[in-house]
C-alpha cells in the first residue's frame, strides 16, 4: 500500500512542476493543498486522470488535488518529494490575489490544528450529551478533569495558532509562542478575570500608552495579528543588528517591540475585530435565520469546493468563545454534509451500474462520518442531479435550522453522525439533540428520497449513459454506431447557435461546439491526421471506422497565423484516442476579439443515418462520449 501512495506522490509532484515548483504544502481532510511558484507549469488534466485523485482545481492561487480518506499517507510521500515546503529560487513566485491570499492563509494555519480541535471538541460534546442523558454529573471530579483535557485545547487555543501561523509565515515559533505566552500571563488574565484590580496598565510612565485589560483565552484574531507583526518586525531587527550579537539582542529587541504594540493595540483591535464579525453572523441568524440557513446550507458544497469555509472556523471558534454555540458552520455543514451522503446512497440503490453502487455505497459512508468530496466529486456531480438534490434538501432544512434556532455547543472537527455529541446542549435540556437527532435523519432520507423518485442519468456497466428513471432503450448493434469522445473539457454550445453560418447551418456537416475552459485538444478517436491548417487552428482526422471529423479551434482564428497555437502533431501521423494535438491559449484568443469556441464536425456526414450529440447543453469533460454515428 505504500508503494501505491509513493507512486501516487510522485505522479502529483510531477505534474505540478516537481518539487522545485512548490512553495508550501500540506493537507487538509481530503485535499492535498499547494502554494505554487508558477502554475502554468501544472499539467491539471494528468493529474485528474490519475488512479487514486478524485479530482483537481485551483481554488484562488491554491492548487488542490483531491484525495479523500488516504490524504495523509499520501502527503507522507510528498512532503519528501517536495523539500518540506518547497525551494524555487527567489522571483519564480505569482502574486497572488487579496482575497486568495487571505483564504490560503486562513486554511494555512487551521489546517494543522485540526487534529487538536476535532478531539478536543468532541470530547466536550460526549461530555455534555452524558450529561444529558445522566450518565454523568457535571459537579463530579471525572467531569471535571474530563472537560479540563477538551478545554484546554480552546482555552489555550492562542500558543496553537502562534505555532502553525508561524510556520506558514516562517518566521521563529518560539518566538510567536512568546506573544502567546505574554497574552494569557496571568498578570493579565487574572486581572481581565477579576482576581485583582488593575484596570489597566502604564508602560513606561506614558499615560498615553494604557494597556487595557483583556482576557485572550480561546481568542484568534489577536494572536494572528500579532504574529503577522512579529515577522515583520524579527526580519527588520536580524537585518539591522550584526549578526556576531545577533543571537542575543536579535529576540530581545523584536519582543521588546511587538509585545507592547500587541497588548496596546494589535490585542484589543483583534479582539474588537473578532467580535464585530461574531456579532454580524449572531445578528444575521437572529433576524433573518431561514435565509442565512438556507444560504448557509445550500451552498455550502460549492464553499467547500472552494476551500472557504475555513473563513469561518475563526468566527466559530469566536461564537462558542462569546455565545457559548455556534449556529453558524457546524450546523449548516452538518446538514450539507449529510445531504451529499443522502444522494449518494440513493445512487447505490437506484444505479444497475455494480462499480458505481460500490463507489456511491463508500462516498456516503464517508460523508456521512463528514468526508464529503468523494460523494461529491465521484458520485453526484458526475450525475448531475444528486448534486442538485442533495443541495435542493440542504437548502430546506438549513432553513428550518437557522428559523428555530440549531446550534453546536463544542467545535467537532469532522461533521457528521460522530459529531452529534456537540450538538448536545452542556445544561442537559434534551431539546437540541433531539433536534440533531431529526436534522439527522431528514439531511439523510430527502435528498435519498428525491434521487429515488425523480432518477439520473445511469452509467450502465458500456460506459453509455441512460436515464435511470426509466427502461433502458436497447442499444443498437455495435455494427450500426460509433461514439467519439470528447476532445476537449468545457461546455456544451448547440451548433445552430455558433455565430459562423457555415457551422450553424451544418454546411461542412454535423456535429456539435464547445465553449473550452482549457487549452488544448486530444485526439476524439484513434486514425490519422488527414490535415493540419498552418494555422494549428483546425484538425482533420480519418478515424480507424471511416470516421471523418474537424476539429475547428475557434472563429476567424486563422487570422492569427499560427500565434498561441502550438501542434503536437503532424500531417500522416498515427493517433491514438486521447492522445494530445494541439495547445492553444484561449484567453490570448479573445484578447484579440476572436471567440475561442470550438467546433467538433463530422464532414462525412452523408455516410451515416444521423450524428446525435449524448447532450445538447451543459459541462462536457475530456474524453466523454460526444456524438454517437448511426449507420
Amino acid at each position: 500500500m505504500a508503494k501505491k501512495y509513493r507512486e501516487l506522490a510522485e505522479q502529483v509532484v510531477e505534474n505540478i512542476g516537481g518539487g522545485g515548483n512548490v512553495d508550501q504544502a500540506w493537507h487538509c481532510v481530503t485535499r492535498l493543498r499547494f502554494n505554487l511558484h508558477d502554475k502554468e507549469k501544472v499539467n491539471i488534466d494528468t493529474i485528474k486522470s490519475i488512479d487514486g485523485v478524485l479530482g483537481a482545481q485551483f481554488s484562488g492561487d491554491q492548487f488542490q488535488v483531491i484525495i479523500g480518506n488516504t490524504v495523509s499517507d499520501v502527503f507522507e510521500e510528498v512532503e519528501p518529494l517536495v523539500g518540506g515546503s518547497g525551494g524555487a529560487p527567489e522571483g519564480k513566485g505569482q502574486k497572488q490575489g487579496a482575497l486568495s491570499a487571505v483564504m490560503d492563509f486562513i486554511s494555512g494555519i487551521f489546517t494543522p490544528i485540526l487534529p487538536a480541535l476535532a478531539g478536543a471538541g468532541l470530547l466536550k460534546g460526549f461530555l455534555a450529551l452524558f450529561v444529558t442523558v445522566g450518565w454523568l454529573k457535571d459537579t463530579g471530579d471525572t467531569y471535571a478533569v474530563l472537560n479540563a483535557i477538551g478545554d484546554s485545547v480552546f482555552y489555550f487555543m492562542p500558543f496553537f495558532l502562534a505555532v502553525s501561523a508561524a510556520r506558514k509565515l516562517k518566521t521563529n515559533e518560539y518566538l510567536a509562542l512568546a506573544v502567546a505566552g505574554t497574552l494569557m500571563y496571568p498578570t493579565f488574565m487574572n486581572a481581565a478575570n477579576g482576581f485583582t484590580d488593575a484596570k489597566s496598565f502604564t508602560l513606561f510612565g506614558a499615560d498615553f500608552i494604557s494597556i487595557p485589560v483583556l482576557s485572550y483565552a480561546s481568542s484568534v484574531v489577536p494572536i494572528i495579528l500579532g504574529v503577522i507583526l512579529l515577522k515583520y518586525v524579527y526580519n527588520l531587527v536580524k537585518k539591522v543588528i550584526p549578526s556576531v550579537i545577533s543571537l542575543m539582542f536579535s529576540s530581545m529587541i523584536t519582543l521588546l517591540i511587538v509585545m507592547p504594540l500587541t497588548l496596546w493595540v494589535i490585542g484589543p483591535l483583534g479582539t474588537n475585530l473578532g467580535n464585530g464579525l461574531s456579532d454580524i453572523f449572531l445578528w444575521l441568524f437572529t433576524h433573518a435565520g431561514p435565509v442565512a440557513g438556507a444560504l448557509m446550507a445550500g451552498l455550502m458544497p460549492l464553499i467547500i469546493m472552494t476551500g472557504m469555509h475555513y473563513a469561518f472556523v475563526p468566527i466559530a471558534i469566536q461564537n462558542l468563545n462569546l455565545y457559548g454555540n455556534d449556529a453558524v458552520l457546524q450546523p449548516m455543514m452538518f446538514i450539507s454534509n449529510l445531504g451529499q451522503a443522502g444522494s449518494a446512497f440513493g445512487v447505490a440503490v437506484r444505479t444497475k451500474n455494480k462499480a458505481l453502487r460500490q463507489m456511491a455505497i463508500s462516498a456516503g459512508i464517508s460523508a456521512t462520518i463528514g468526508i464529503t468530496e468523494p460523494a461529491m466529486y465521484g458520485v453526484n456531480m458526475k450525475l448531475k442531479k444528486p448534486f442538485v438534490y442533495a443541495l435542493g434538501s440542504s437548502a430546506v432544512l438549513g432553513a428550518f435550522a437557522g428559523w428555530y434556532g440549531f446550534k453546536a455547543f463544542a467545535l467537532g472537527g469532522l461533521v457528521g453522525v460522530f459529531s452529534l455529541p456537540v450538538f448536545a446542549d452542556p445544561s442537559g435540556a434534551s431539546a437540541a439533540i433531539i433536534i440533531a437527532i431529526i436534522l439527522f435523519v431528514l439531511s439523510l432520507l430527502l435528498p435519498f428520497i428525491l434521487v429515488l423518485i425523480l432518477g439520473f442519468e445511469d452509467i450502465p456497466e458500456d460506459g453509455t449513459t441512460v436515464k435511470a428513471d426509466s427502461e433502458p432503450k436497447q442499444p443498437i448493434a455495435t455494427d450500426k454506431q460509433g461514439s467519439i469522445q470528447s476532445p476537449l473539457e468545457g461546455t456544451i454550445v448547440p451548433l445552430k447557435d455558433v455565430s459562423d453560418a457555415t457551422f450553424a447551418e451544418e454546411i461542412m456537416g454535423k456535429g456539435i461546439a464547445i465553449e473550452p475552459s482549457v487549452n488544448r485538444i486530444v485526439a476524439p478517436i484513434s486514425g490519422t491526421i488527414m490535415v493540419l491548417a498552418d494555422s494549428k487552428h483546425a484538425i482533420g482526422i480519418k478515424g480507424d471506422n471511416g470516421e471523418e471529423i474537424l476539429i475547428h479551434i475557434g472563429i476567424d482564428t486563422v487570422s492569427l497565423k499560427g500565434e498561441n497555437f502550438k501542434a503536437h502533431v503532424a500531417t500522416n501521423d498515427r493517433i491514438e484516442a486521447g492522445q494530445v494535438l494541439v495547445e492553444f491559449d484561449r484567453d490570448a484568443i479573445k484578447e484579440a476579439g476572436l471567440e475561442a469556441v470550438t467546433m467538433v464536425i463530422i464532414t462525412n456526414t452523408a455516410d451515416y443515418l444521423d450524428v446525435l450529440p449524448l447532450n445538447e447543453s451543459g459541462p462536457i469533460f475530456e474524453g466523454e462520449q460526444l456524438l454517437t454515428l448511426v449507420k
